[in-house]
């Protein structure tokens, strides 16, 4: 997808919901009750993308595209939450023209490994007019797109290599966006490694979490000992360390205001009872002199 199409694609929803809402409440307030459901719209836009995604696979034109460039990011969010990108730079002649258009194009780890700078592939492409475009390679459809959202786990064999560290970030806290950050019970480093996996002419980026106090001095430009599975080296993890546990740091987090919370709770039942019991004989107390 081009940037055009990217742009509309995001910017499409975003346009749509306001006028979706304002028109609902228009309508659900002149017939006085909830007529029609706030939850529509976006039922309504997950339907145009997925059909939009199907008719790509089944209509889209298919057109020879040539590979020039290749590009795997890795995105760092807030509180140690990250993602990987691989794309594939390519160039195309359109209908009628004389001069090569770009477009850029997503891909799974497998493909993006075997596409060489310079090969020519197959690509369905749908265009809206001259600017948007969506298209994605041949041999992608919406099934692989929904399956990669399922990471499988690598079944190896498991090789040992050298990987350069090409960036580390330490996670000792949880940022909240409102109130005192979290100090963690177990601190954790991101590690990003880059090595050559054997029979590769490109270097691949792998990803480790790894607790901190059993990896210490990890550092930018240093070098680790890793294990990495043939059938997914992106998987690669450094030997010797114990991973990452940023689930046990949110959930031991949440066990302690749980544990807050249910002492509060047992507090104010232990005094509702003991202002119960005394309220009770009290009565009776009354009811023993009246008699």
């Amino acid at each position: 997808m081009n940037i055009e199409g990217a742009f509309f694609l995001f910017l499409g929803p975003m346009a749509v919901l306001p006028v979706s809402y304002l028109a609902i409440f228009l309508v659900n307030r002149i017939a006085g009750k909830r007529l029609i459901p706030y939850w529509l719209p976006w039922v309504l836009i997950a339907i145009v993308i997925a059909g939009g995604s199907l008719y790509l696979d089944n209509s889209g034109v298919v057109i020879p595209v040539k590979v020039v460039d290749k590009t795997e990011n890795i995105h760092y969010r807030r509180n140690g939450n990250w993602d990987r990108t691989l794309s594939v730079q390519t160039e195309y002649l359109p209908p009628g023209e004389i001069t090569p258009s770009t477009i850029q194009l997503g891909c799974d780890a497998e493909t993006f490994d075997k596409l060489q700078i310079g090969q020519t592939v197959e690509s369905h492409m749908l265009e809206i007019g001259e600017i948007i475009k969506f298209a994605r390679l041949k041999d992608r459809s919406t099934l692989s797109l929904i399956t990669g959202l399922f990471p499988r786990n690598p079944s190896g064999p498991w090789r040992e290599a050298t990987a350069m560290i090409s960036e580390v970030r330490h996670i000792d806290k949880y940022t909240h966006r409102r109130g005192p950050d979290t100090e963690l019970a177990w601190p954790y480093d991101i590690v990003q490694l880059s090595f050559t996996p054997e029979g590769r002419n490109r270097p691949v980026i792998a990803v480790d979490l790894v607790e901190t106090a059993s990896a210490p001095g990890l550092a930018k430009g240093g070098t680790v000992r890793i294990l990495w599975a043939e059938d997914d080296p992106r998987t690669a993890r450094i030997v010797g360390t114990r991973t990452g546990a940023p689930w046990a740091n949110w959930i031991y987090g949440l066990a302690e205001t749980i544990a807050i919370y249910a002492i509060v709770i047992a507090l104010f039942l232990l005094l509702a009872f003991i202002w119960r019991r005394r309220k009770r004989k009290g009565i009776f107390a009354s009811l023993d002199k009246s008699s």
